[in-house]
C-alpha cells in the first residue's frame, strides 16, 4: 500500500525506504514486524504480530528526522491519543502508542484490503453508486472526528482503506494535524498532500472541518473520472490552482455520471468555506442515495477484473460536454412525445390506468362538480417538468423525475433523506412543476404517493416564481394516503402547476422523505 505521491518531495534516506530492518524484529517487547507492508513522507507501516494478544495488527513507526524532533514527538502523542478516542466502524482503530529507543510508533487495526489509491489505480473510474458508497461512509467518519473537535487534514485516497470483506475505513487521524497540516511550507506536507489540500489551508486561514469537505470531494473525483481536478507542473502550482478557478464539472468529464452527484460535488468543492455543506453528515445524506444500491467487497475481492459501467451503458469517447448533455435530452424529448401519443389513446399514465378518460383508484368527481366533470376537461400531457428546490441544494435527485410521467408504476421519483420530519430543519419543502405548455383552466390533478402520511400543496403560477411564496396555494392535503386528488370547483386558470411538498416527511428507511409515482392532470385550453 505505498503512496508514491508522498515519496516524491524529497528522496527518502535508507533508514525512512526500509523502516527499522528487513529482518523481524519485536518493538517493547511485544509487537513482532514481519512485513513492510506500506511507506510515505511521515512513516513506514508494518504488518505486526501483537504477541500479548495474539492478533495482527498495523504498527507505524516514525521516519527518524520527525521522530528526533521533540516538539512534533509530542504534538503526535496529544493527537495520538485523541485519535485513539474515535470508535467508529469507519475509523482504523488505534490501539498503542509508545517508544523503543529512538524509534516512535503507532499500533492500528490491520486491514486486510486495499487503499483507494489502489483500487483506482488498478481499476480505473469506479462506478457511481461504489464511489458514492465510499464517499458516504467517509464522510460519517470524518464528520464523527469533528464532532469531537479533531480535523482530519490529510484526507486523500491513500488514507481510504477498503477491506476485502467491502468495509471502508479512515487511517491517521491526526497524524497529519500532528504535523502542522495548515503550514505549506513545511517540507513534506506540500507534495504529499497539495492534491487534495482546502484553498484555506492554501492560505493559512482557520481550518476546521470543511478542509476534510472539500479534500474527500477531490477524492470522490478522481474516483468517478480517474483525474484529479486541479493538476499543474508543481505541486505548489497545482494547490495554488483552486483559489484562481473552480474544476470542470465532473460530467465534463463522464457524462453518466447524475447532475444531481455532479452538484454534491461542485457544492463540497466550493471555494468559500461557507457555501459547502454545513457538516460532513449532509454531504453523506447527500450521497446517500446513490450508495443504496453498492457492493463495495467487489471492489477488492472481484477476481475477474475490474469494475466499470458496461460499454452500452457509457460512451467510451470523447464527446464534448454540449454533446454529452444532448445525449440527455434526445431521451426525454422522446419521453414527452410518448407521452403526447399515449394521451391520444387515452392511455396516458401507466400507474393511474385511465377509464372513461380518468384515473382508476382515484375517486371520481361529484356528479354535481360540473367543472371537474365537465368532458372538455381533458387529460393534459405536460410539455415540461423540473425539480422545484429554491431553498436547498439543487440536488434532488432530478435525474429522477421523469419516473412521474413515464407510465411505468414501478419507477418513482423521491426527496433525499432527511434526518428529521421537517426536512432536517433545512428548509419549509421542495416539489416539481409541471409546464402544461399553454394556459388551461384546471379540474383535476390527481397524484399517487408511495409515503402516506405526506403533506402536499398544489401551487400555480403564470411563470415559475424563484419563491414559494410566488406560487399561488389552490389545494391542499395533509395526511394523504396513496391517491391524492385535488378538484377545482371554482376557476383556476395556470399554464404552470407546482406540487410543494412541505410540513413534516413521512418515514422512509429509517429517515424521512417523501416519494411520488404518477401524476394526472385534467383541464381544458383557455
Amino acid at each position: 500500500m505505498t503512496d508514491p505521491v508522498d515519496q516524491t518531495w524529497r528522496p527518502p534516506t535508507t533508514d525512512e525506504a526500509e523502516g527499522p530492518s528487513t529482518a523481524p524484529r519485536v518493538l517493547t517487547g511485544r509487537y513482532l514486524l514481519e512485513e513492510r507492508i506500506a511507506s510515505g513522507g511521515m512513516a513506514s507501516v508494518w504488518r505486526a504480530h501483537d504477541e500479548v494478544l495474539a492478533r495482527t495488527v498495523a504498527v507505524k513507526i516514525l521516519h527518524d528526522h520527525l521522530a528526533a524532533d521533540e516538539g512534533f514527538r509530542e504534538r503526535f502523542r496529544r493527537e495520538a491519543v485523541a485519535a485513539a478516542k474515535l470508535a467508529h466502524p469507519n475509523v482504523v482503530g488505534l490501539y498503542d502508542t509508545g517508544t523503543d529507543g529512538e524509534r516512535v510508533y503507532l499500533v492500528m487495526e490491520f486491514i486486510d484490503g486495499k487503499t483507494l489509491k489502489e483500487v483506482v489505480t488498478e481499476q480505473g473510474p469506479l462506478p457511481v453508486a461504489e464511489a458514492a458508497a465510499i464517499g458516504e461512509q467517509v464522510a460519517r467518519a470524518l464528520d464523527f472526528a469533528h464532532s469531537r473537535g479533531l480535523v482530519h487534514r490529510d484526507v486523500k485516497p491513500a488514507n481510504i482503506l477498503i477491506s476485502n470483506d467491502g468495509m471502508v475505513k479512515v487511517t491517521d487521524f491526526g497524524i497529519a494535524k500532528a504535523d502542522r497540516a495548515d503550514d505549506l511550507t513545511k517540507t513534506g506536507m506540500v507534495l504529499g498532500t497539495a492534491a487534495y489540500v482546502a484553498p484555506e489551508q492554501i492560505k493559512g486561514d482557520p481550518v476546521d472541518g470543511k478542509a476534510d469537505q472539500y479534500a474527500l470531494a477531490i477524492v470522490l473525483y478522481e474516483a468517478l473520472t480517474g483525474q484529479q481536478p486541479f493538476k499543474a507542473d508543481t505541486p505548489v502550482a497545482t494547490a495554488a490552482q483552486r483559489l484562481e478557478r473552480d474544476p470542470l464539472p465532473v460530467r465534463s468529464l463522464r457524462a453518466d455520471v447524475p447532475r444531481a452527484v455532479d452538484g454534491v460535488l461542485q457544492r463540497a468543492l466550493e471555494r468559500e468555506p461557507a457555501e459547502r455543506y454545513a457538516s460532513c453528515a449532509e454531504l453523506a445524506d447527500a450521497l446517500a442515495d446513490y450508495a443504496e444500491e453498492a457492493a463495495t467487497t467487489a471492489l477488492v475481492a472481484d477476481e475477474a477484473g475490474p469494475l466499470a459501467p458496461d460499454d452500452d451503458e457509457v460512451e467510451a469517447d470523447d464527446a464534448s460536454f454540449l454533446r454529452s448533455e444532448g445525449r440527455f435530452l434526445v431521451p426525454v424529448l422522446v419521453l414527452l412525445l410518448l407521452a403526447g401519443a399515449l394521451v391520444g389513446v387515452g392511455l396516458w399514465t401507466g400507474v393511474l390506468e385511465t377509464r372513461d378518460g380518468f384515473p382508476v383508484g382515484i375517486a371520481r368527481p361529484d356528479a354535481a362538480d360540473q367543472r371537474a366533470d365537465d368532458p372538455t376537461m381533458e387529460l393534459i400531457a405536460p410539455a415540461g417538468y423540473q425539480v422545484y428546490d429554491p431553498l436547498g441544494t439543487g440536488d434532488e435527485r432530478d435525474q429522477d423525475l421523469p419516473n412521474v410521467f413515464d407510465g411505468d408504476a414501478s419507477t418513482t421519483w423521491r426527496t433525499q433523506l432527511y434526518n428529521s420530519p421537517p426536512f432536517g430543519g433545512l428548509k419549509p419543502g421542495v416539489g416539481f412543476y409541471v409546464d402544461l405548455g399553454a394556459p388551461h383552466e384546471l379540474g383535476i390533478v390527481a397524484l399517487r404517493t408511495t409515503t402516506p402520511g405526506v403533506d402536499v400543496e398544489i401551487r400555480v403560477a403564470e411563470e415559475p416564481a424563484p419563491s414559494p411564496d410566488g406560487w399561488e396555494v389552490v389545494g391542499r392535503v395533509d395526511d394523504a394516503s396513496d391517491l391524492l386528488e385535488f378538484r377545482f370547483e371554482d376557476e383556476v386558470v395556470t399554464r404552470y402547476v407546482l406540487v410543494w411538498v412541505t410540513g413534516e416527511l413521512p418515514q422512509y428507511r429509517g429517515r424521512h422523505a417523501a416519494e411520488f409515482s404518477q401524476i394526472a392532470i385534467r383541464g381544458a385550453p383557455v
